[in-house]
């Protein structure tokens, strides 16, 4: 490799190193102040680089946290990623492990999940980026429907109204819990891995209309004992021995 080569690899790297210098001090402002309280002065005292640094690489504050935010939903579309560990018939981990990346990233950074919700709400074009990406994602569940449940008689339509609507109950939740920071929620005191099995477990019972396996649960068993219980035999436990077993 020749001289200019070798010093042009390095400026990249340099210039690689200065752009994670910036958006990892962003972050740490965006956690602690939020995006409407974001100055360019904080980031770089944050960095501990000079203001020239930040308009050699940025244009303006929301071009860098645009770039934090299109890294974060690639990170989220990352299913493969996610779900390395999981074999793909075992919904319940699957499931698990979606949480499990929802969770940490609510609960280490706040202020991106603050600041997506703030995007969404003020600006169209990103409104319709991030629901493309969040939809992508949950249309995994969607096409596989008609696999999993072979005797449903929903149509495509039907089968995304029940997949939408039960991942959003999960997101409304995390948003009270780490943003929101609603105090009867933070009463409970859950770990990140407690709260993701607790939503897991809540989606997979919705979804499939009976409960994970027993063995797989470390924190919320406690939701098996929600059962229906009537005098009428056709509502019996043994009738609904099909529903919830």
């Amino acid at each position: 490799m020749s001289t200019v080569s070798t010093q042009r690899v390095g400026r990249r790297a340099k210039g690689e190193l200065a752009r994670e210098r910036l958006k990892n001090a962003a972050i740490a402002v965006l956690d602690r102040a939020g995006y409407h309280q974001l100055r360019i002065k904080d980031v770089t005292a944050e960095a501990g680089v000079a203001a020239g640094l930040f308009h050699h690489y940025y244009s303006d504050l929301r071009s860098l946290v645009e770039e934090i935010l299109e890294e974060h939903i690639a990170k989220a579309e990352a299913t493969e990623v996610i779900e390395r560990d999981v074999s793909k018939g075992d919904w319940f981990n699957r499931l698990r492990s979606h949480y499990r990346f929802a969770v940490r990233n609510h609960a280490e950074h706040p202020g991106i999940m603050r600041c997506i919700h703030q995007f969404c709400a003020d600006d169209p074009d990103f409104r319709k980026r991030w629901n493309a990406s969040y939809y992508k994602r949950l249309e995994l569940l969607v096409d596989v429907f008609p696999f999993v449940f072979p005797d449903s008689e929903l149509s495509a339509d039907e089968a995304r109204l029940i997949v939408y609507g039960l991942s959003g109950i999960g997101q409304d939740l995390l948003r009270e819990y780490y943003i929101e920071r609603d105090s009867p929620l933070l009463a409970l005191q859950l770990s990140e891995e407690e709260l993701a099995e607790w939503l897991a477990v809540l989606q997979y019972r919705s979804l499939f209309a009976c409960n994970p396996p027993k063995e797989q649960l470390r924190y919320a068993s406690r939701i098996l004992t929600i059962k229906r219980h009537s005098s009428s035999p056709e509502h019996s436990d043994q009738a609904c021995k099909g529903d919830l077993a």
